[in-house]
Order: C-alpha cells, then structure tokens, then sequence
C-alpha cells in the first residue's frame, strides 16, 4: 500500500517531522510514502488571506529534508512529490517553475475559486451565500481545466468541493462522466484522498460513483491520506483498499521522476 498525500509543517497547518510520518508508515506497514507539501503560492504571484503554503524560500529546503529522508530510508520507499494549486492563468509560469526540480510527482489540487479558499473552514459559510448549482459547475470546469494542462501527475481531492456536506439537489452524474472521461483523455491519474472522512461530508474523494466511473474509464488511481500529522498516515486504508477492490482496482499507480508505473494493490 502507498500514501502519496502527506504534508510537513513548512504549510503552517499541519504538525510533527517527516521522520515521524516515515515511522508510522513503518509500524503500519505500508511500502510506499510520498511528501507532497503546498508549493509556494507566493511563486505564482498569489497571496491568500491565510498562510496555507510554505514560502518560496523553503521549497529547496522541504526537497532537501524528504531527499535526505529517501536516501536514509531502508525500509519504506520515500518519493519527493509537490501539491500545486491549480490558478488559471499561471500555467506558463508553473511549466518553468517546476521543470527546475527534480519531483517524482505533481499534484494538482483547487482550493481557490478567485480569492475564496472554499477549503478552508473559517470561510465556509460562504456557501450558504451562493448557487450551488453554479458552484459546481465552475469547480467541475476547473477541474477539466487543471488536467487539460499537462502540468500535473494526480489530481488531489478531486470533489473536494463537497468537503463541508453543500451539494446541489439534482444528479452529479454529468459531472462524473465528463470528469472521468477528462482524466482518461489526458492520462491524469486520480488519488482515493480518505481525509475527506474526517471532513463535514464524513465520505472519501471521490463519490464512490465518480470511482467506479473511473474504472470503467480506465482510469489509474493512488492512494493518499493528505495526513498533516504523524498519525494521520494511511488513515481508513484498509476500508479505501476494499472499497478499491470492489469498484475492481487491482494495482496502484506510482512514480518515479515523474514516471508512472503499476504495483499491486496490497499490503
């Protein structure tokens, strides 16, 4: 089993060192763990309201602490991955940007819609001020858009837009085919994000309908706990891997430089 999500402290929102992350990875027995920390929103030219990101100054210091950790580790395979914001209009600038680093693996993430972090939880009573029908569509939009770019390896938290329980009456079901069919298209793979169910909603990213219509599509998937401390990693791992199993994934995507390969999904 792999955790590909997880984060250090340099984001200002999580807790403990990489070095305990990578300890209960080894006491809960997975093979494989990946740090995939907030890139620096400052480096695309984005201040939010809250300090969510490390700042530019400590993105050479996160590559080195999780090199210095891949390279010490005999047990546990440790990647190097990023989690990138995807904001229309710096895709030029994030090309150049990240053809500097030598990542295993790119996340694109939304959690900004302009400047609202609907991720957040001191902002989300905003939702009871919008149209949920035309929140969706413009996440969903995002979302097709994020993966059109070919910037990025995985998409994290995929419906996270659901993360505090507002969905629209009507069916999702369009939003699962096009979505599925998007990621098919531009061989973004999907990550089965279980924080979700710690969140409001209490469910994983995805639906569980966007997964099987993922699979269906032939879609790859990851897993990743988006774990902000030591005893978040693999959290709800072995209910995601049945649930994996029962949509009819066999394998789990991995990488390496950016490279994707298979391995088989099992303790």
């Amino acid at each position: 089993m792999v955790d590909y999500h997880l984060h250090t402290a340099r984001c200002c929102h999580a807790e403990g060192t990489p070095e305990e992350y990578l300890a209960e990875a080894e006491t809960k027995g997975l093979r494989e763990i990946g740090f995939a920390d907030h890139f620096p929103l400052g480096l695309l030219d984005y201040t939010p309201r809250a300090q969510v990101t490390m700042t530019p100054d400590e993105l050479e210091g996160y590559i080195r602490q999780i090199e210095g950790l891949k390279n010490s580790s005999d047990g546990v395979a440790v990647k190097i991955g990023i989690e990138v914001d995807y904001l229309p209009g710096t895709e030029e600038k994030l090309a150049a940007l990240l053809k500097k680093y030598s990542f295993d693996y790119v996340i694109g993430s939304i959690h900004f819609m302009e400047d609202w972090d609907f991720t957040h939880p001191v902002y989300a009573d905003s939702y009871k001020e919008r149209d949920l029908d035309q929140l969706y569509s413009t996440y969903f939009e995002l979302v097709w858009n994020l993966c059109r770019t070919g910037l990025f390896d995985i998409i994290g938290h995929i419906d996270v837009i659901k993360k505090f329980g507002y969905r629209p009456d009507g069916s999702l079901e369009h939003y699962w085919s096009e979505t599925a069919r998007v990621l098919r298209d531009t061989g973004t793979c999907i990550e089965l994000n279980t924080s979700g169910r710690d969140a409001p909603v209490g469910e994983f990213y995805p639906h569980r309908r966007l997964l099987e219509t993922c699979f269906e599509n032939g879609v790859s998937v990851t897993m990743g706990s988006d774990a902000h401390g030591p005893g978040q990693v693999g959290r709800y791992f072995t209910e995601a891997a049945e649930l994996l199993k029962a949509t009819g994934y066999r394998e789990l995507a991995v990488f390496d430089q950016r490279f994707k390969s298979f391995v088989p999904l099992s303790w």
